[in-house]
């Protein structure tokens, strides 16, 4: 079927199904979390996983079979945790370990070799590869779920990776296996289109979805392409990675549970500071602070375009977006919760 037309059809879809959605009040946001506040105060549908996962099935063959079947069991836990059929973090945790880990053992997902000669000691254990795999998967998907509290942030972000992507192999400076990002990219512009316009939401599913698929994706880009530097895949990374690592520590600090939502996320704390300071609406506002942090993130990917295979200059940009993360952080919390 004509690529096009394949899109359109999944638009027509996603459209009927939506106002489905909106009629019977069910999949729709507004389900009662306090960072849902941040978004909009209208009922948007949570089918961005939806549309994510149908636009997969147009690259189906023997080779992604298995990896379209654990993208739909993906897809399905986000969908049971957006409809609060499973109201537990920690079990929602539990069946991602089993999923991510049933995936990685049935495809051999390992890394081979990161040159860095401490892990790669520790990688020639096979069980121990699988158990490293599976954590950096794990650590993605739930950075990508932290991410998404804002109309494109989630999205953007993915759309920067694919971006680079495709000009690395445009310029024929790696490869894809077979892999179509002219598609890929197309799917995401869609998609950050219809969320920019505030008409879909991801929600877990679609957040999940996207974590998994660009991990997967990424870890098989390093194993293709053993000319660029493994930092260079983390620096492609860094944004979901450090988010959840830092709200992790940030939320025993305050004493409270790691897995549960809250509002006090890096991207809360400067749509804070813009609402209050130039009196936007919640989309302006909004938007407005996702494309920032985007925009930050695309200066650093250029930047990192010029040096894909040196591990020093790579680490150093890691090490400069955490301490310009950590720094803004603290200020902008400090301003947020001044008592005046």
């Amino acid at each position: 079927m004509n690529l096009i037309l394949y899109l359109f059809l999944i638009l027509i879809f996603l459209y009927f199904i939506n106002r489905i959605f909106l009629k019977y009040n069910f999949l729709v946001s507004e389900t009662g979390d306090r960072h849902q506040r941040f978004a909009s105060k209208n009922k948007i549908p949570l089918s961005g996983g939806i549309f994510l996962f149908l636009s997969f099935l147009y690259m189906v063959d023997d080779n992604i079979l298995s990896f379209i079947l654990f993208c739909f069991i993906v897809l399905l836990l986000g969908l049971f945790s957006d409809l609060k059929y499973i109201k537990s973090a920690f079990i929602r945790f539990l069946f991602q370990i089993l999923i991510v880990l049933s995936f990685v053992v049935f495809n051999k997902l390992l890394i081979l070799n990161t040159n860095i000669y401490l892990l790669d000691k520790f990688l020639n254990n096979e069980f121990l590869n699988y158990f490293f795999v599976c954590f950096c998967i794990l650590i993605i998907i739930n950075g990508s779920n932290f991410l998404d509290g804002l109309n494109t942030l989630n999205i953007g972000y993915y759309l920067l990776i694919s971006l680079v992507i495709y000009y690395l192999e445009y310029h024929q400076m790696l490869t894809v296996n077979g892999i179509d990002i002219n598609y890929v990219l197309s799917v995401i512009i869609i998609l950050y289109l219809i969320n920019f316009l505030n008409k879909v939401y991801l929600g877990d599913s679609g957040s999940y979805l996207f974590g998994f698929a660009f991990a997967v994706f990424l870890i098989n880009i390093y194993s293709w392409n053993q000319n660029i530097s493994p930092f260079f895949i983390i620096l492609l990374l860094w944004y979901p990675s450090y988010e959840i690592l830092f709200s992790i520590i940030r939320k025993n600090v305050m004493n409270k549970s790691p897995m549960e939502p809250d509002s006090n996320h890096f991207h809360h704390q400067i749509f804070y500071i813009i609402k209050k300071k130039f009196k936007f609406s919640m989309y302006y506002s909004n938007v407005l602070t996702a494309n920032l942090i985007n925009l930050y993130n695309l200066v650093v990917f250029i930047i990192s375009l010029n040096y894909i295979s040196n591990s020093q200059i790579q680490f150093l940009l890691i090490l400069l977006n955490i301490i310009t993360y950590t720094f803004i952080y603290f200020k902008l919390f400090v301003i947020r919760y001044k008592k005046i």
